[in-house]
C-alpha cells in the first residue's frame, strides 16, 4: 500500500519570493578540469563581446563561456530540485488528482444541478479524457520527477551549452566527449546520475533518448 503522501494530489509550489536559490559554483580546479575536456578550439577562441557583457564573471574564451553556462544550468537545476523533493509529483499523486477532479465533476455530469448550470458546464468530454488518462498512467512506468529534471539538465548542457557554443568556434563535439564533460560536471555538482566509467550506455540513454514515453 503506497504511503499516504502518494495518495494525495500534488500541492502548490511556494511563491517565487519564498524560493531560496542555489549558489552553486565550480572550484578553480574543477573549472580547469572541465575546460580540458572541451575541444581545444574552444579554449583558443575568444569569447564574443556579447558573452563577456552578460557573464557574471570575467571570461576570456569560449571554453570559459561553456563552463559558466554549465554552472548556471546546474544552479537552476539545484534550485528546482528543492521544490521537487518538497512537492513530489509522481504517477500516484497525479492519479489521485484525477480521481478528485472526476469526483467533483459528478454533479454536473450526472444531472444533479439545474438545467441552466448543466448547459454551461458540459464536462462529459473532460471526464472521459480524464478516465482514459488515468488508465494510461496506471499502465505506464513513468520516470520520477527528479530523473526527468536530471534528463532536462543534461539536455540543456548538451544541446544549448556544448553544441551551440562549439558551433560558434566552428567545432563539433562528439557524443563521447559530451558524455565525458557532462559526467564530470554532474559529479562536481554531486548530482546523482549514471557513472560514465561504469554505466556509459545508461548515461547515453538519459542524455540522448531515442524514444521518449508519452505523458
Amino acid at each position: 500500500m503506497p504511503r499516504a503522501k502518494y495518495n494525495k494530489p500534488p500541492g502548490p509550489f511556494p511563491g517565487i519570493e519564498h524560493i531560496q536559490r542555489s549558489k552553486f559554483q565550480f572550484s578553480r580546479d574543477q573549472w580547469r578540469k572541465l575546460t580540458k575536456l572541451l575541444p581545444c578550439k574552444l579554449a583558443n577562441s575568444d569569447a564574443s563581446p556579447e558573452h563577456v557583457a552578460t557573464a557574471p564573471m570575467s571570461i576570456k574564451t569560449l571554453a570559459d563561456v561553456a563552463v559558466v553556462a554549465t554552472e548556471q544550468a546546474i544552479d537552476s537545476h539545484l534550485t528546482a530540485s528543492l521544490l521537487i523533493s518538497d512537492k513530489p509529483v509522481n504517477a500516484a499523486n497525479v492519479r489521485a488528482a484525477i480521481r478528485r477532479l472526476r469526483e467533483a465533476l459528478k454533479p454536473f455530469i450526472r444531472g444533479w444541478v439545474d438545467d441552466e448550470t448543466a448547459d454551461i458546464t458540459d464536462f462529459a468530454d473532460l471526464d472521459v479524457k480524464l478516465e482514459v488518462r488515468d488508465r494510461q498512467i496506471a499502465q505506464l512506468r513513468l520516470p520520477s520527477a527528479q530523473r526527468e529534471a536530471v534528463a532536462a539538465l543534461c539536455g540543456v548542457i548538451v544541446n544549448v551549452v556544448l553544441a551551440q557554443i562549439a558551433s560558434e568556434a566552428g567545432e563539433a563535439v562528439s557524443q563521447y566527449d559530451m558524455l565525458r564533460y557532462l559526467d564530470a560536471a554532474l559529479r562536481f555538482a554531486r548530482i546523482e546520475h549514471p557513472d560514465f566509467g561504469k554505466h556509459r550506455d545508461r548515461l547515453a540513454k538519459l542524455v540522448f533518448p531515442k524514444d521518449k514515453p508519452s505523458h
